[in-house]
């Protein structure tokens, strides 16, 4: 497939990232820990200025809960509006440029899966498809989004406190495709056009942090995105026939994610 390579590589490079930072995230905890019981902590350790991020640079693993944000148009359902949510995880590398500004860059796996309580409209999005063989939208199907991510974020929080809010915009870029079958399986074609491809998205969210140790936080993140996954031109005719809307459209969602960053 045309983006197996792609989404293999990126796939590896998250888990392996992940993985990384929370043994490093462990490991830091235990060391701060037994530093502080046994009294060799530096105590003349240099003010930075820096209350939240005594440092410049800093790794994140998460556990992504991808919610899908469905939109009916005269109650008529498309296939995005037939998603459930699906569990991921994404690694990223931020840049503190002040104790209260970071960008950061990094990448996401996760996708949707399908819902089993909507076969009537499965069946009227299925017409379309015109196949003679079995229909192509089942409970079986998977939306695999695999993207690539640049954040910038403002942390509001007051030097006192463990919890430090923030605000968070960015853009991003999707390597998205719904298959057959769950993930990995065959991409699903509408005369003979695969339903895949490559887009760039957007959103906004907000969170916080909450320091375990002087380079280790929790981060617990709600952010929206919206990837612009629809094409008119290409998948003319998948439409429908009460009000012509479009049955593959762009796709919205709620990104719920609990991980840990690291400082260095």
């Amino acid at each position: 497939m045309r983006s197996a390579l792609f989404t293999s590589r990126l796939a590896t490079g998250i888990r392996l990232a992940s993985l990384l930072i929370l043994v490093l995230g462990a490991a830091l905890c235990s060391a701060q820990d037994v530093a502080s019981l046994t009294g060799i902590e530096d105590e003349a350790e240099v003010d930075t200025g820096r209350a939240h991020h005594p440092y410049v640079l800093g790794f994140s693993g998460s556990v992504v809960h991808l919610l899908p944000i469905n939109i009916l148009k005269e109650e008529i359902y498309d296939i995005n509006d037939l998603t459930k949510a699906g569990i991921g995880y994404s690694a990223e590398v931020r840049a503190y440029i002040l104790d209260g500004l970071a960008i950061s860059v990094g990448g996401m796996r996760t996708g949707f899966h399908m819902v089993d309580h909507r076969t009537q409209q499965m069946a009227e999005i299925n017409t379309r498809f015109g196949r003679a063989e079995g229909d192509p939208i089942n409970t079986n199907n998977f939306i695999r989004l695999d993207g690539l991510f640049l954040n910038l974020t403002a942390y509001v929080g007051s030097a006192e406190s463990k919890f430090n809010p923030y605000l968070r915009t960015g853009i991003m870029y999707f390597d998205w495709a719904l298959e057959e079958d769950g993930r990995g399986s065959e991409v699903i074609k509408y005369q003979d056009i695969a339903i895949e491809g490559t887009d760039f998205g957007g959103g906004v969210g907000l969170g916080t942090e909450y320091r375990l140790a002087d380079k280790a936080q929790l981060d617990l993140q709600l952010f929206w995105g919206y990837i612009t996954t629809g094409d008119e031109i290409k998948y003319e005719g998948l439409q429908s026939t009460v009000n012509n809307s479009y049955y593959w459209t762009n796709a919205q969602f709620w990104n719920l994610s609990l991980g840990l960053v690291i400082g260095l």
